[in-house]
């Protein structure tokens, strides 16, 4: 069975979680990460040496990072749906997977990171205002993307 380290209050363990449910997976998912620990373990570092979330194993496959995991899984369970047959389409969707870990996260985390897990009194308005036009940047070409479409690929 698949198992998946990782807690669900994790962007990147919510990117594996929702593609298992597009898929109709059946997974094991073990908390790990921030306050439940685990991840800092020698054990849990055998299997990522980063000591992030999400990890997977998957009989004799071990593997991190949100968006290869996310690849995987649709290739091996979803080809011609998730994973397009077609490689223009394919990779359409891979350049925006890629968009999102290269630019659109790198924007947004800093915001995120100040206005949901900072306290209200120790926010900084520069960090905030920076993310503000940053995650605004990011927003454009997504909406540019998604004129006159339901999806970005």
């Amino acid at each position: 069975m698949l198992k998946i380290w990782g807690r669900a209050n994790s962007i990147n363990v919510q990117k594996v979680l929702w593609c298992c449910g597009e898929l109709g997976l059946e997974y094991e998912r073990i908390d790990a990460g921030n306050e439940f620990g685990i991840n800092k373990t020698a054990e849990y570092r055998a299997l990522n040496p980063n000591g992030l979330v999400p990890t997977i194993e998957e009989g004799d496959v071990q593997l991190w990072e949100s968006n290869v995991i996310v690849r995987y899984l649709s290739h091996k369970h979803a080809t011609g749906s998730l994973c397009p047959v077609d490689i223009m389409a394919r990779f359409d969707a891979e350049r925006w997977m890629d968009w999102q870990a290269t630019a659109f996260w790198p924007a947004l985390r800093p915001l995120f990171i100040e206005l949901i897990r900072t306290p209200p009194a120790r926010r900084d308005a520069d960090v905030v205002s920076k993310g503000e036009n940053l995650s605004l940047s990011a927003m454009k070409i997504l909406d540019a993307r998604l004129s006159g479409r339901t999806f970005l690929a």
